[in-house]
C-alpha cells in the first residue's frame, strides 16, 4: 500500500510539474527557432515510430497498384505540380518563401531515395503529420489520387530540371518555376539545396 501510494504521489508531482510548464509560456512555439537536444528527438522519435506503426497497420489491406504507369505518374505530376512544389520543391526550384518559413524545415522530395516504401508514402500524404505543416490530403483527394501522387513521388528523385519542366508543359501546367506576373518561358531554374533535417534551415552549398 505504501509502495503504490508514493507512485499516485509520484504520478501527482509530474502532472503538476506538467501542467505548471504548459501555463507558464516558457516553451518557445515561434517558427523561427528550431527545436534542439531532448526535445527535437522526442519529437522526432515520436513522429518516425508514429508513421511506422501505422503504415505497418495497412500491410495486407491496402493494395498498392502499378506505381510505373505513366497515366498514373502524369495524374500524380499534376496535382504535386499544383499543390507540393511550394513546400517541398522540386528538380530545378528551390523550395519558396513559404516552405522555407516552415518548422520542422520540410524534406526536398527530388532529393529523397527512390526507393521509399510505398505504404509509408501513400500514408503520409493521405493523412498529413500534426505540428508539420503536411496536411492530410485524405481529406480533399480518392486514394486513386493520392497513388497517383505516390507514383510521380518515386519517379521525381530520378528526373533532371530539363525532364520536370518537360514533363510540366507536357501537362498543360506552364513554365516550372514561374511566379505570378512572370512572362511565360522567363522563369529561371534556382538552385538545388541538399536534403535538410527537419528543423534545419537552408543554406547555400
Amino acid at each position: 500500500m505504501k509502495t503504490l501510494l508514493k507512485l499516485l504521489g509520484l504520478l501527482a508531482v509530474l502532472v503538476l510539474a506538467a501542467l505548471l510548464f504548459i501555463f507558464s509560456g516558457v516553451y518557445d512555439v515561434s517558427a523561427s527557432n528550431p527545436d534542439n537536444g531532448l526535445i527535437a528527438w522526442a519529437l522526432q522519435t515520436t513522429q518516425s515510430r508514429s508513421v511506422h506503426r501505422a503504415y505497418e497497420s495497412l500491410e495486407g489491406k491496402v493494395q498498392i497498384p502499378k506505381l510505373d504507369e505513366s497515366e498514373r505518374i502524369r495524374t500524380g505530376l499534376v496535382h504535386y505540380h499544383e499543390m507540393c512544389v511550394t513546400c517541398h520543391g522540386a528538380p530545378g526550384i528551390k523550395i519558396s518563401e513559404i516552405g522555407q518559413g516552415l518548422n520542422p524545415y520540410p524534406p526536398e522530395l527530388a532529393a529523397h531515395s527512390a526507393e521509399d516504401e510505398p505504404l509509408e508514402t501513400y500514408w503520409i500524404v493521405k493523412n498529413g503529420i500534426k505540428m508539420t505543416g503536411m496536411p492530410a490530403f485524405g481529406v480533399t483527394h480518392s486514394d486513386d489520387e493520392i497513388w497517383a501522387i505516390v507514383a510521380f513521388l518515386n519517379r521525381l528523385p530520378k528526373l533532371s530540371p530539363q525532364e520536370y519542366q518537360a514533363l510540366v508543359q507536357q501537362a498543360g501546367l506552364g513554365q516550372a518555376g514561374e511566379e505570378p506576373g512572370e512572362t511565360p518561358g522567363q522563369a529561371q531554374p534556382t538552385e538545388h539545396h541538399h536534403t535538410h533535417a527537419p528543423g534545419t534551415p537552408p543554406h547555400e552549398d
